[in-house]
């Protein structure tokens, strides 16, 4: 099991731009002078880099940090378990999404946190049904 302490090892040890092909599966979004990415226990590792690729600082995020508040986070908790409980699938999941305006944003997201070999699969598979005039 990869835990923090095994990315700040490896990062510690490399520099940016090996770190970041060696862990390209796990990495959630590329910056200039920051990694972010995802560790096996869900834990969200943000590693900062100096000017010249090498280890400058880290810090690990938690699920708390991404909620405004306390009321917010328990909001938020209680409409997950809704969803749940209804077993959400997709199609309800992006009509929820249109609905509160949230579609374009949650699209940005999701593409700009995920792994670029992820995005860019989907992009070729949506041309490529594009072409079948599927899409």
């Amino acid at each position: 099991m990869m835990d923090i302490n095994y990315f700040l090892d490896d990062a510690q040890n490399s520099r940016q731009g090996q770190f970041e092909l060696d862990f390209a599966d796990v990495i959630t979004c590329f910056d200039l002078f920051e990694t972010t990415l995802v560790t096996e226990c869900g834990r969200t590792l943000v590693i900062n880099w100096t000017d010249a690729g090498f280890f400058k600082s880290y810090h690990i995020m938690y699920e708390t940090e991404q909620m405004e508040s306390v009321v917010n986070r328990d909001m938020v908790l209680k409409v997950i378990d809704l969803l749940e409980t209804i077993d959400v699938d997709g199609e309800t999941m992006q009509y929820i999404l249109q609905r509160i305006g949230m579609e374009e944003q949650m699209l940005r997201q999701l593409v700009m946190s995920s792994p670029y070999t992820d995005t860019s699969d989907l992009l070729e598979e949506k041309v490529r049904l594009s072409d079948a005039g599927i899409f």
